[in-house]
């Protein structure tokens, strides 16, 4: 039995000793004959084109990195990689050949990184979409062949993996994610990935014969060496235009795309209010996303029950402005696909408006349609509706809510000449009804924007003219009893205008921009200040030496220069007489201003960056909440910033800035970073930042003279302002720990702290001016408002992909603050930056299980 085995084990070896042989042959850097054509080597064609082999029933591709199957032998091989950064078109330290395949469900893609020392391979463990520290395999496809849109799909050496969707000629969204496999391996020789990419992950037009956009790429890590197979110049704008091509790609039937996505989730929350009964809170759902490939070019996204439970919270902050704070989308249905709905200047389509409003809301539903169509038509519709509900009603499909809300946006393109112009039309939508007024009675209000948009390129894209126009409507709440109280409808408009040249080592252009006073876009969309115009200009230049300098591997400088004006004028009446107090025109002057500032890269890849700020005296318009004009006194500051090399497993950044005002006001900010890799299954990042404030002009309230008469006041309301010391530390603290690339666990915990000091009361003493006088009223002191806010927010997510599309979350997260003032706890305050302040309430606990189970039918 043993000389058996010996026997079959010699004949096994001879065997595959010739096939191991013509496997490495294959994807040699150098040959010739039909397997390794001209046409195919980046070195010898600038726009190269590769031939994708047809898979043949006997040849199926066993998923394993090792590139031995027999059809890698037949398939042509794609060469010639030269460097792309940092110094652009010299050779590489290293070869990589790749080769491109396909049968009637896949394109597949080959890439054998060569590397004659193995131990500069580097790589990482990362959970998906994250990479870190490693060498990788970026293969981008352009499907439409429209050369503006794509994909891109990486691969480190340990297998992880990241998606993006392409678009604009280059812009990316790392924030889409599809279902496909990559397997690597590693020799003396260097390491090899096999990549499959189902034709029903990605959209594309359907033909007899398809030639697509492709583009390869190789990292290498320990050098700080981007290679591809196709270069150019990198003064050359564009990206996906500049692609080579895969031909052949024949007689694909459009694959069924219907994927779903059940999940089921629980909750137990501990609240943090320690009054008895202090029970638990439970809470069960079941929902469903749903994705269908209408055509092979349109994909129907329809999600019910939706659930976000896993989120990260959103970071703490405490804002003293006039502005409300915009905090980014995290909800995977909103964050995917996100940039169809991207008007390219004002903010149409602010997602967190939807379903975020109150604890208790919940999105019913959603679904949205987006693609490409015939004739490079971009289509992008989305619809939603939300209500809310009474405490733990949210899982109840059956119980109907209240305030209910329904929104809509639409966004329609046509591209032309190649995707060098661009034209787009935009429309968004927002009825929300049952809003109860102060006196109980159902109301409605309805919003409505319109945008349209052009972007054209001349002169090989180094030339470029953008526009845009929007306009809003909005009408006010009405009562149900009584209709006579609708006001009229409120109308307002915008719009930009660019040119620019955006290609060479000079760059420059000049920009004009309106808001109206009525502008409104805040239902569905995200403004802050209207009833501005203004102009700007800038020019920038840049340094590439192209590995000529000893010092640089690349850098930038800008200036800017931008001059802005109130669009309407206002009038301001006395509260009680109603005679006139105050008036401007439009055009009134608003602020000028001119800023230069610079990126560098090393030759040992350290960055740095700067730049310096001058405005000149200008006018404050919402300083005063609705008030008179305020003036603003000429402010001059500057910022720096420094990190060491990114390639490293520990790396430091620097960064502060400081600006202040000829009235001595001033505001600093300092800023430390680190990075470090432990392992190569364990990372670690921390942020510590601590901001110093002074402002004379902290506005505190407006008094009505009527009722408060203690100071002189500006037609019967006194503008009241203080003078404030702030000062704010936090601390930003991540750690992953990766078991596999599909098992991970992220922790995440955020304490901030935020004190103000406050004192000198003072008012405004006439509209448009910096002039002040005191405000004195009996029992009224400065040192009253003074406040502290305290606040820590944990998180942990152990996440396991445990099939591919297929995903569990555990979840616990914890969140407490504290917020005071003098004037309310008068003999426990205590504004000191203390840690111990951070602790002092109970917090909130909440555990989450979800579990996702991806179909594809």
């Amino acid at each position: 039995m043993r000389r058996r085995a010996t026997a079959a084990l010699i004949v096994f070896l001879f065997m595959a000793a010739p096939h191991a042989e013509a496997s490495f042959k294959a994807f040699t850097p150098t040959g010739d004959g039909v397997s390794h054509p001209s046409e195919a080597d980046g070195r010898v064609t600038a726009t190269p084109s590769i031939h994708a082999y047809r898979i043949s029933e006997s040849e199926r591709i066993r998923m394993d990195g090792r590139l031995d199957d027999p059809a890698w032998q037949n398939a042509e091989a794609g060469r010639g990689f030269k460097v792309w950064e940092p110094d652009r078109g010299s050779l590489p330290s290293e070869e990589t050949v790749f080769k491109t395949a396909y049968d009637q469900d896949a394109i597949y893609f080959a890439v054998a990184c060569l590397e004659r020392d193995p131990a500069k391979i580097s790589s990482h463990l990362s959970r998906r979409d994250r990479f870190s520290k490693s060498d990788i395999v970026s293969i981008y496809i352009d499907p439409y062949f429209d050369r503006t849109t794509g994909y891109n799909f990486k691969i480190n050496p340990l297998g992880v993996l990241l998606d993006s969707y392409m678009y604009n000629d280059g812009d990316r969204d790392d924030d889409w994610d599809a279902v496909w496999q990559a397997q690597t391996y590693q020799d003396a020789e260097g390491w090899y990935v096999e990549v499959r990419i189902p034709f029903s992950a990605i959209r594309y037009r359907t033909a007899d014969s398809m030639t697509w956009g492709l583009e390869v790429y190789r990292y290498m890590h320990g050098r700080g060496e981007d290679t591809a197979w196709v270069t150019w110049d990198r003064n050359t704008r564009g990206f996906i235009s500049r692609f080579g091509q895969v031909t052949g790609i024949e007689g694909i039937r459009p694959p069924r795309q219907l994927e779903v996505l059940p999940y089921v989730v629980g909750r137990t929350t501990d609240p943090s209010t320690g009054a008895p009964p202090d029970r638990l809170e439970k809470f069960e759902n079941v929902g469903a996303d749903l994705k269908y490939g209408v055509t092979t070019d349109l994909t129907l996204n329809a999600t019910v029950q939706p659930d976000f439970g896993q989120i990260e919270a959103d970071p703490a902050v405490l804002n003293l402005s006039p502005f409300e704070t915009f905090y980014n989308e995290k909800r995977p249905f909103f964050v995917e696909g996100s940039r169809f709905f991207q008007h390219p200047d004002f903010n149409l389509f602010y997602s967190r408006r939807i379903g975020t409003g109150d604890p208790n809301s919940r999105i019913r539903y959603a679904g949205k349609l987006t693609g490409k169509a015939a004739g490079n038509v971009t289509v992008a519709a989305l619809v939603a509706s939300s209500d809310v509900t009474g405490t733990g009603q949210a899982h109840n499909l059956l119980k109907n809510g209240d305030r209910l809300s329904r929104y809509f946006v639409g966004r329609l393109g046509k591209e032309f000449s190649g995707g060098r112009h661009r034209f787009h039309l935009m429309q968004t939508a927002v009825v929300n009804t049952a809003n109860r007024d102060v006196f109980g009675e159902y109301a409605s209000r309805e919003a409505y924007t319109t945008g349209a948009d052009f972007d054209l390129n001349f002169h090989n894209r180094d030339y470029n003219i953008q526009g845009s126009v929007v306009t809003s409507v909005v009408d006010p709440e009405g009562s149900a009893s009584d209709a006579s109280v609708n006001g009229a409808a409120r109308y307002g408009s915008g719009g930009s205008l660019d040119i620019r040249r955006l290609g060479g080592k000079w760059r420059g252009g000049v920009n004009g921009r309106w808001e109206s006073a009525k502008l409104d876009l805040n239902d569905l969309g995200f403004l802050e200040a209207p009833d501005e115009m203004g102009t700007s200009l800038f020019l920038s230049h840049t340094y590439n030496p192209e590995g000529k300098s000893k010092v640089f591997n690349r850098a930038d400088f800008n200036l800017n220069v931008w001059k802005n004006w109130l669009y309407a004028g206002r009038q301001g009446f006395d509260v009680n007489t109603g005679a006139l107090v105050w008036s401007y025109g439009r055009g009134h002057k608003q602020w000028m201003g001119t800023e230069l500032n610079g990126w560098m890269q090393f030759r040992n890849y350290q960055e740095a960056w700067w730049g310096v700020n001058y405005q000149t005296e200008g006018t404050r318009r919402y300083e005063t909440r609705g008030g008179p004009l305020m003036r603003e006194p000429l402010t001059f500051g500057g910022w720096a910033g420094f990190n060491t090399d990114s390639r490293k497993n520990f790396v430091l950044r620097l960064e502060g800035n400081h600006f202040r005002d000829v009235t001595k006001n001033h505001d600093t900010n300092a800023e430390i970073g680190l990075q470090w890799n432990q392992s190569s299954a364990v990372s670690h990042e921390m942020e510590v930042s601590f901001h110093n404030r002074q402002d004379d002009t902290q506005y505190l309230e407006t008094v009505d003279l009527a009722l408060r008469p203690y100071g002189m006041g500006i037609g019967g309301l006194s503008y009241v302002f203080g003078r404030i010391h702030q000062r704010t530390a936090s601390l930003t603290l991540r750690t992953n720990l990766l078991f596999s690339r599909d098992k991970s666990l992220e922790i995440y915990a955020q304490p901030f702290l935020t004190v103000g000091d406050y004192s000198g009361l003072r008012e405004l003493a006439k509209a448009d001016s910096y002039e002040f006088i005191p405000y004195v009223e009996p029992g009224v002191e400065a040192r009253n408002y003074d406040f502290s806010y305290a606040a820590v927010n944990w998180n942990a997510v152990y996440r396991w992909e445990y099939r591919p599309g297929s995903t569990f979350f555990l979840v616990w997260t914890q969140a407490r603050s504290e917020a005071e003032t003098r004037g309310a706890s008068p003999g426990s305050f205590d504004n000191d930056l203390r840690l111990s302040s951070l602790f002092h309430n109970e917090p909130e606990n909440k555990v989450l299980a979800k579990v996702t189970y991806w179909l594809a039918i």
